[in-house]
């Protein structure tokens, strides 16, 4: 169960026409030239359809935070048993029921992507793909009619809403949609008014990210327009959150979630944004999704017991609030139902079996999901303009790939983290390579990285996102657990995240050892240290290139500042290294909105793979962050190449992605998939 608690050479039998395909996509950006120059910002590259037959020839691995497994279940009729309509040791969820209650669409993530798939509850059969898509389709609606679908997706670069006629028999392609919004920003959950004329929707439109690098948050508000995109009207106007519009069925009401008294309850208005009330009851801990009954009532998601709780169920209530009962049985947990007033039925997504992981948890590991290491269905191709990619999600903080593309180093927890494990890609044989054995000893081991060679580990004791003068440490060992060394001791401040050079000698760290994070280099035995940043800025989670002679870092330098905490947004950069070590041009990789961070060098040091904001969020902020931990569920992967910054962006979907590491492919992985 998803539980919450309180924070990329191009193979050589790849086929002429695929690299023509990417010639005539290959749209570039001109790389700033000298110190200064800013890149022009990165154009929409998209990934490539792919096929297993293709030869994979690297490995990213990356820390994220989705949950383990969901499932679609479908109440035929209030208080039956609920049916799970979906097997699948992936994510199933946001299920809708057509009009004439034959069809059920959900989306899946079986194929690594969010995919739309149709069910036929008439006719016993596997679900069938809806939409041929790179991109994420999700939160789908119908129309009253039955006869077209509206959908988010991010394939346009963000996530707008489409429109696309609804064809259970046939797959279609997501270049046949309609793009209804067109906005830089975010527009989520729409919903057909009753005539069909209309479409309420929630957006990010109309305030700016704010927050801390690390949990910036957006705000929702909700608005309308015709159901072909044209006269937008704003309805709502409030601090945080308005989401998941859903209409009553006369058309005069809308229905909607907001946090105005503290407290996430389900509130009404008239179909013009008047009258606005709240309907839930206050004592409820947290309360989401309104849907219409085929009785009429109101019904939502609630959380039960604690703000803590991980148990949501289904309930409903009078037009009024009153006389509360519940629509779902109480042996499961459920969320965002959906109602079919021909047939009764009831469908919603929770969820489902849960297989166990090889590699030991510590308690404090429950701010990730249970299950197994790496995610259902890993890995997913992807594909550069020179090279395919093996992308590996992990649900453990700080993962890195070794330089074979074979194995994994990574740590026990987040925030009280006690040992390094060594597993297999696929999370078997896992082999604690390094324990502190007091368990009360704090700071935690974090961030374990592999030397070029395989054959050292770096690690950084200590919390990371503390301050800069903070006892932390950069130590390294044998990639076997043996010779820990502490490499800056008795330095008064915060030293970490470390990368070693190509050649092993040099490792470059950052320290906040003046008061100010920069960027050290030092040799591999800890003597030889330097700055090389020395800025006022924020500079951090460095990485070396296997060529030995540049670096990339996030740095807050030219970041802009958030209007309400001051606090910058972070980009890449890169900076030479001179033959002594000592540092020469610097270059600013990114410019994009918000967040860019986390950056790792390819095998050959040509490419980048960084995490970031720029994509925006694809889902309604509560929607996720109530059910689980989820600080930044902005953070997606792009990959970045150095020569021309061509930017493609790797990863679609609306977890939190980070932390990405970049190895060559292992050999069973090139055997399996060509």
């Amino acid at each position: 169960m998803y539980r919450k608690h309180g924070t990329l050479m191009v193979g050589l039998l790849i086929a002429i026409v695929f690299a023509v395909s990417w010639m005539l996509l290959d749209v570039t950006n001109t790389a700033a030239k000298s110190k200064g120059q800013l890149p022009a910002k990165p154009s929409k590259i998209k990934k490539r359809s792919h096929t297993r037959e293709q030869l994979v020839s690297e490995t990213i691995v990356y820390s994220t935070f989705r949950p383990s497994n969901w499932d679609v279940y479908y109440f035929p009729s209030r208080g039956s048993q609920p049916k799970r309509l979906t097997d699948d040791p992936g994510l199933d969820y946001d299920a809708v029921l057509s009009p004439n209650g034959r069809w059920a669409v959900f989306c899946s993530e079986r194929r690594g992507n969010p995919d739309l798939y149709v069910l036929d509850l008439q006719h016993e059969g596997p679900p069938k793909l809806l939409i041929e898509s790179d991109y994420m389709e999700d939160q789908a609606a119908f129309s009253p009619d039955g006869k077209n679908l509206v959908f988010v997706s991010d394939r346009d670069g963000n996530a707008d809403i489409f429109k696309l006629p609804f064809t259970p028999q046939k797959t279609q392609s997501i270049n046949k949609a309609m793009n209804l919004t067109h906005h830089d920003g975010g527009e989520f959950r729409p919903s057909f008014s009753p005539d069909g004329k209309k479409i309420a929707f929630s957006t990010d439109w109309d305030a700016a990210p704010t927050g801390p690098p690390a949990e910036r948050s957006r705000q929702g508000e909700i608005y309308t327009m015709d159901a072909d995109g044209k006269n937008l009207k704003r309805l709502t106007n409030s601090p945080g959150w308005d989401g998941s519009p859903k209409w009553s069925p006369d058309g005069r009401t809308i229905y909607f979630y907001a946090k105005r008294d503290g407290k996430f309850r389900i509130w009404a208005m008239d179909a013009d944004g008047s009258n606005q009330r709240a309907i839930s009851a206050k004592e409820l801990t947290s309360a989401l999704s309104p849907a219409i009954t085929p009785d009429g009532r109101l019904a939502f998601a609630v959380k039960i017991g604690a703000a803590d709780s991980t148990d949501w169920k289904i309930v409903s209530v009078a037009l009024d609030g009153s006389d509360q009962r519940f629509e779902s049985d109480k042996s499961n947990s459920y969320w965002i139902p959906d109602f079919n007033a021909k047939t009764g039925a009831m469908i919603c997504h929770g969820p489902g079996p849960v297989q166990k992981d090889d590699v030991p948890r510590e308690p404090a590991e429950s701010l990730l999901s249970e299950g197994p290491l790496t995610i259902a269905h890993s890995p997913e191709l992807a594909y550069l303009p020179d090279r395919s990619l093996n992308l590996y999600p992990i649900r453990k903080f700080g993962v890195s790939v070794d330089p074979t593309g074979q194995k994994l180093a990574l740590t026990d927890s987040f925030y009280a983290s006690h040992y390094i494990a060594v597993t297999n890609l696929d999370g078997s044989n896992p082999r604690i390579i390094y324990d502190r054995k007091d368990r009360k000893v704090i700071p935690p081991v974090y961030v374990p990285t592999w030397s070029k060679d395989g054959a050292s580990i770096a690690w950084m004791s200590g919390l990371p996102f503390g301050g800069p003068k903070e006892e932390n440490d950069v130590w390294k060992m044998s990639s076997d657990g043996s010779g820990a060394v502490n490499l800056t001791p008795n330095t008064p401040g915060s030293d970490g995240f470390a990368d070693f050079s190509g050649d092993g000698r040099s490792i470059v760290f950052r320290s906040g050892r003046t008061g100010n994070f920069d960027i050290y280099l030092m040799n591999s035995d800890g003597s030889n240290v330097r700055n090389l940043t020395n800025n006022p800025a924020y500079d951090s989670f460095p990485a070396f290139s296997p060529n030995n002679d540049e670096i990339a870092f996030a740095s807050n330098r030219d970041g802009v500042p958030d209007a309400k905490s001051g606090m910058k947004t972070f980009e890449i950069y890169t900076l030479k290294l001179n033959p002594d070590g000592s540092p020469g041009e610097l270059k600013r990789i990114t410019n994009s909105p918000g967040q860019d961070s986390h950056p790792h060098y390819s095998p050959d040091g040509k490419w980048l793979v960084f995490s970031s904001e720029q994509g925006g969020i694809n889902d309604e902020e509560p929607l996720i962050q109530e059910v689980g931990f989820m600080p930044q569920m902005y953070g997606e992967l792009y990959a970045v190449r150095l020569s021309d910054l061509k930017m493609v962006r790797l990863t679609h979907n609306k977890w939190e992605d980070g932390l990405p590491s970049w190895g060559r492919a292992a050999a069973s992985v090139i055997s399996k998939s060509n």
